[in-house]
């Protein structure tokens, strides 16, 4: 699947992005008008992703996210219940993403067009939900124990995974070669410069769909070496 494909399909984009985020903390969001909190959720998350940039999440105060979404105190806590709760929901957010990406491409037979569709469709991820990968990478440190652990998991999954499939298709079935783990990290580490160095690719004749075909070059290289 090419990159504008995977976009026609990805559901995480625009408002079905915050509906699903006010779907999986209805609980612990205060008003539930889904209509109401989808469009201020909208407005927080694009007014914190533009606040942490420029000073970072540590000194972005509640008064300055008000300010810069233009709602009142009082409709932030109608969403939120602390600041710490914006980086669990862009936690829990990427999770979910990353987790579909795997679990649907597990589905598949092949080995090899599991191991493909993980690291293409997380680079296709990245790209369409930059700043949301981008924030959680450095602001992971925000999180309280139990949450950075969580966090760290999403990495230890996609690298694990990865690590699985190129010993099967590497025909060694115990797995016991520390190579899969290298070109795993390496893999990871790949997806992660795209998001975090997003303006290294952004201006270059280098597509999205290029960027993918070149990483899964050099895993196969690193293979077959």
């Amino acid at each position: 699947m090419k990159f504008e494909d995977f976009k026609a399909c990805f559901p995480y984009l625009g408002k079905s992005l915050y509906s699903r985020l006010f779907i999986l903390h209805c609980k612990n969001i205060k008003t539930k008008k889904e209509r109401f909190a989808v469009n201020n959720l909208e407005k927080i998350f694009r007014a914190t992703f533009k606040i942490s940039s420029r000073i970072g999440f540590h000194e972005m105060s509640l008064r300055k996210l008000c300010r810069e979404t233009g709602l009142s105190m009082g409709g932030i806590y109608s969403c939120i219940e602390s600041k710490e709760m914006i980086a669990i929901m862009v936690k829990d957010m990427i999770k979910m993403v990353s987790s579909d990406i795997i679990d649907n491409a597990l589905m598949h037979s092949s080995k090899m067009h599991a191991l493909e569709e993980i690291v293409a469709h997380h680079i296709f991820s990245t790209e369409l939900l930059q700043p949301w990968f981008y924030f959680l990478y450095f602001e992971t440190r925000s999180l309280s124990s139990v949450h950075q652990k969580d966090s760290k998991a999403i990495e230890l999954r996609i690298t694990s995974t990865l690590e699985s499939l190129l010993s099967e298709i590497d025909n060694n079935h115990n797995n016991d070669n520390k190579k899969y783990r290298f070109i795993a990290t390496m893999a990871l580490s790949m997806v992660q410069e795209h998001y975090l160095k997003y303006w290294k690719y952004k201006d270059t004749s280098l597509t999205t769909d290029d960027y993918a075909d070149e990483t899964l070059k050099l895993i196969y290289a690193s293979l077959k070496n």
